[in-house]
């Protein structure tokens, strides 16, 4: 629904279509302090698999005094970790996303926030097989919480990995990769 809404011509939303100048001109109308999400649907800025660093340092720069946070799928290259760094060492967390428990302990050792997608039974609670701590999105386990009122994945330095459980009308293929049972 997201990418449908987001691809077609006249998309919604307060940033969608902007160019990276255009967005960071409008991240730095957030208040200082405020907490605030990059991409419900895409990736970070840049060409297939390869990060722009430059319009990603953009980003960053603008974040400044925000809580700015996003998460991404592109490979964990040494160009895409400089830029993911850098970004996230300048307050900008930037959230390395994992298919699957396995996959979160590769990406851990990068030293970046990660999210993984865990099976639809998981627990609130649950390890990697290095035994690495996974803690549901709270806004999975309550109606109260949101992205705009939670902000566990704008901390870069917290000391878990954030699970995510499948969902929408792919969610049985995704929870058996979740499970580790197929790859993507």
């Amino acid at each position: 629904m997201h990418w449908r809404k987001y691809t077609m011509p006249g998309a919604s939303g307060p940033a969608a279509g902007l160019t990276v100048d255009e967005l960071a001109r409008f991240i730095r109308t957030i208040p200082g302090g405020g907490l605030w999400r990059h991409n419900v649907v895409g990736d970070l800025p840049g060409d297939g698999d390869e990060i722009d660093a430059a319009a990603l340092a953009k980003i960053a720069r603008a974040n400044r005094g925000r809580r700015g946070f996003t998460y991404t799928h592109k490979p964990a290259t040494p160009e895409n970790l400089r830029a993911i760094r850098a970004a996230t060492a300048a307050g900008f967390s930037i959230n390395l996303s994992a298919d699957n428990a396995a996959a979160a302990d590769d990406l851990a050792r990068h030293g970046l926030p990660v999210v993984v997608v865990i099976p639809a039974d998981a627990p609130k609670v649950s390890r990697t097989p290095r035994g690495r701590k996974i803690v549901l999105c709270p806004a999975e386990s309550s109606d109260r919480v949101t992205c705009a009122n939670c902000g566990l994945c704008a901390d870069a330095a917290r000391p878990y990995l954030i699970g995510f459980k499948p969902k929408g009308a792919k969610r049985g293929a995704v929870d058996s990769i979740a499970k580790g049972e197929t790859t993507t």
